[in-house]
């Protein structure tokens, strides 16, 4: 190792020992003190949560009031959307404006819900429940302007859509027309442009507001809205009778009512409705798979005026959700109708669905990875993120991590009665990073009612120790890259004559010959580097010796190699001109054109895809008024296929001058075929007779794809295969022949799969479907423009790409006047 190496590492390693040390230490005790600090906030925010979820439970009017106005929500979303149907339903069934508002006064009358308002497609309300103190309906119009109602307009924008999940909720708020407190729900009609809005008056008296519930010996606020639950599902499962009724009377078959129950169950939170008789026999259900199919039956219903019955948190649906039910009779019909609500929460306890929510809400928090809330008995009953929170593929579910750490916490914090939190910073291993702390949940009467627990993410302190980490790293690369300065000066002196040596090496490198005198000083000298130059010199002299041999044979090599590229060139020009006179022969060889024998023409045309081809196309008339035609393909491309296809060609020709069937000319030209084929090629081979009088063809398809036939009125197919073999192979072969009647105006195309296997630059094929796909438009063109045109499109879906094989085809058509 040299000497300035060996002082730049020594240099090296004490500095970084020196760095490593001093970072290690105040990277630890920065890395401590951010943990400290974010474990108090975290320990501050998991007491504050507690008090919070501790308030949720207590009975006030306060809490009850801060619940009202969103547990309202869903529910009018759900009575406006069976509104829309009911209305939608009535005036398809016929009923006049004012049958519709009678139905509309009695939903009012028998149901909390307290107003209607029905527009048409420009916004005037020409159905409502609402009265003015004169007792006539009150007249109004929606209008897009904030400034002219402030309140109303929000809704305007509804008449924009029809049907669908779109809906407008509005927190309750001072009405514009009598200064009351109402909230108002509104959706779009489902059969035409309209608004259907429906509002509840907010009393904000605390005993208009507790009166709501039915459970008043529940110590928490779930009775208060599970009252208020109840009371919007009786008005839906009132609402939901009637538009069964309208229905029923319009003629509507079961089918459409299931489907109308299915469209509300898809749109709001109502999970399942279902109407049954008074035995519980099913009639009508709106399909949700997941909804048991138990319902009470009549005699199971209270025995109060309004005939309802309420199952809380004892519905347990197929998939395992836990729903509220409530089941309502219809006096008029005497059906019962149930309406299933699923309620989110570990058990179905509307307290823990309200902690759900409340969950799902503090979810957002940047830092906050998961929350947990637990009972006293350490159960979970609600977390999040969840499963239907969650982003797609992004996070896991706070209910399969509580068992992780989270509920060790919250046992601790429930058996102490105080914090507890465990923190991990995790630099290395992301996946055991966090901070978790728990606190026991404690209502105002000091009572133990469960805990919560939190998992705080510590990502940002982490992002902070690893920045801090490549800062002190690059401190580290600026000292050591002046320790490398220092060292570079101080060895320069040392590697001096080095430098001299490397430059006239690169001298020799690039071809030039170095001054006598370049390395004068450096070969003076009597230790090794001197050594080292004087070997050098002599290498020098050698070097430039040989090289002066080496351009010698070099350019005796180039001469000799220029004399052997004029031959070749010569050669090939030779060989193109060959093939130049091939292809003209071969073009001689080959009938292409029009031929006519009586009522039948033909027309055929061949391109090669190098000078000469394979391919080969006969047109031949024969006495009787017969026309002989044959379109073959030699196997293989180039000089020996068109070679052989000459020979194929004359074996065909002879054999249809001396034979009389279309099998035996098959047969006699496939033997002749096979005596002169010493490279084993093989013909593929389409050939027949067409009688011009009778339009009867005889055909023998030889290995070839089927002829295909277009008749006269649009018709189209392929001629029956004769299962031929490919001339060539065996010389014992007996063809079988095929026969069609061509009708006059009845084409035939014969086909080589040059055509079909064209492709594109994507090395997409053009293929037979739109080869005959291309040809049928135009069947009844003349024969030599229906050609031309089958050519530009294959060369138009080519699109430069190379052709793939020699394209060849025949078109046979029996004139459309010619008698049969």
């Amino acid at each position: 190792m040299k000497l300035p190496v060996r002082v730049f590492l020594v240099m090296a390693a004490l500095l970084g020992v020196t760095v490593i040390a001093t970072s290690a230490t105040m990277l630890y005790r920065s890395a401590h003190a951010l943990q400290e600090e974010v474990q108090i906030a975290a320990i501050q925010t998991v007491e504050l949560l507690s008090t919070e979820f501790a308030e949720i439970g207590e009975i006030s009017l306060a809490n009850v009031a801060k619940t009202v106005d969103s547990t309202l929500n869903d529910q009018m979303v759900a009575q406006a959307r069976i509104t829309a149907h009911i209305v939608a339903a009535a005036e398809q069934a016929g009923h006049r404006p004012p049958e519709i508002l009678a139905m509309l006064d009695e939903i009012v009358a028998g149901t909390v819900l307290e107003e209607i308002w029905i527009t048409d497609e420009t916004a005037f309300a020409y159905l409502t429940s609402v009265r003015d103190q004169d007792g006539e309906r009150i007249r109004f119009t929606f209008d897009p302007d904030p400034a002219v109602q402030p309140q109303a307009s929000k809704f305007y924008a509804l008449l924009n859509t029809i049907g669908g999940n779109n809906y407008i909720t509005q927190p309750a708020q001072v009405r514009e027309i009598d200064r009351k407190v109402y909230k108002y729900v509104g959706v779009p009609g489902i059969d035409k442009p309209r608004i259907v809005q429906v509002g509840n008056e907010i009393v904000l008296g605390e005993q208009k507001i507790l009166i709501e519930t039915y459970a008043s010996a529940r110590t928490d606020v779930s009775a208060v809205i599970e009252g208020i639950l109840v009371r919007q599902m009786e008005t839906q499962a009132f609402m939901l009778g009637r538009l069964v009724a309208v229905m029923e009377n319009g003629g509507h078959s079961i089918a459409s009512i299931n489907a109308a129950l299915e469209q509300i169950t898809a749109t709001t939170v109502i999970g399942g409705i279902a109407v049954t008789g008074n035995k519980g026999r099913g009639i009508y259900h709106s399909g949700n798979a997941a909804v048991t199919g138990e319902y009470p039956t009549l005699d199971e219903l209270a025995t109060g005026p309004e005939q309802t019955a309420v199952r809380a948190g004892n519905v347990l649906w197929k998939d395992g959700v836990r729903a509220k039910r409530v089941s309502r009779l219809q006096p008029d019909s005497g059906y019962l109708v149930h309406v299933d609500i699923p309620i989110e929460g570990a058990s179905g306890n509307l307290l823990y669905s309200i902690y759900q929510s409340q969950a799902d809400l503090l979810a957002q928090s940047g830092n906050l990875v998961s929350l947990w809330v637990a009972n006293r008995e350490n159960e979970l009953v609600a977390a999040a993120p969840r499963a239907g929170t969650l982003a797609a593929g992004g996070g896991v579910s706070a209910f399969t991590t509580f068992a992780d750490q989270a509920q060790k916490l919250v046992t601790q914090a429930l058996d102490t009665g105080s914090v507890a939190s465990v923190a991990r910073l995790g630099l290395l291993n992301p996946a055991q990073r966090g901070l978790w702390v728990a606190a026991p949940i404690v209502n105002a009467g000091g009572i133990l009612i469960g805990g919560i627990a939190l998992e705080i993410s510590l990502d940002n302190i982490a992002r902070s120790l690893q920045t801090e980490f490549v800062r002190t790293f690059l401190i580290a690369l600026a000292l050591l890259a002046l320790t490398a300065v220092i060292a570079f000066v101080g060895a320069r002196w040392l590697i001096g004559p080095i430098e001299i040596i490397a430059d006239v090496a690169r001298e020799v490198e690039s071809g030039t010959q170095p001054e006598p005198d370049s390395m004068r000083q450096v070969m003076s000298r009597r230790d090794e580097i001197g050594a080292l130059a004087r070997v050098f010199a002599d290498m020098t002299v050698q070097v430039f010796s040989r090289e002066e041999k080496l351009e010698t044979l070099v350019a005796e090599r180039t001469g000799e190699l220029q004399a052997s590229n004029r031959q070749l060139i010569q050669a090939k020009e030779a060989m193109d001109r060959d093939l130049e006179m091939a292809k003209v022969v071969q073009t001689a060889l080959v009938q292409e054109g029009y031929v006519t024998a009586g009522s039948v023409q033909g027309y055929a045309r061949m391109t090669p895809a190098t000078q000469v081809g394979g391919d080969f196309v006969m047109l031949q008339e024969l006495d009787g008024g017969r026309l002989f035609y044959a379109l073959g393909d030699v196997s293989g491309k180039g000089v020996s296929a068109s070679l052989f296809m000459v020979a194929a060609q004359a074996a065909i020709g002879n054999a249809a001058e001396s034979c009389t069937g279309i099998a035996d000319i098959a047969g006699q030209a496939n033997r002749e075929i096979c005596r002169v084929n010493p490279m084993r090629l093989f013909v593929t081979c389409a050939m027949g007779l067409v009688d011009s009088r009778t339009g009867v063809i005889d055909y023998v398809h030889a290995g070839h794809e089927p002829a295909r036939y277009f008749d006269a009125s649009g018709a189209s197919g392929d001629l029956p295969l004769t299962d031929g073999l490919a001339m060539g192979v065996d010389g014992g072969y007996d063809y079988a022949a095929g026969r069609r009647e061509l009708a006059p105006g009845d084409t035939i195309l014969l086909y080589t799969d040059g055509l079909t296997d064209a492709v594109d630059m994507n090395d997409r094929m053009f293929g037979s479907e739109k080869l005959f796909d291309t040809f049928a438009p135009m069947k009844d063109l003349p024969l030599q423009q229906i050609v031309d045109r089958l050519w530009q499109a294959i060369v138009d879906f080519s699109a430069g790409a190379p052709a793939a094989d020699d394209m060849t085809c025949l078109v046979l058509r029996r004139d459309a006047g010619s008698g049969t």
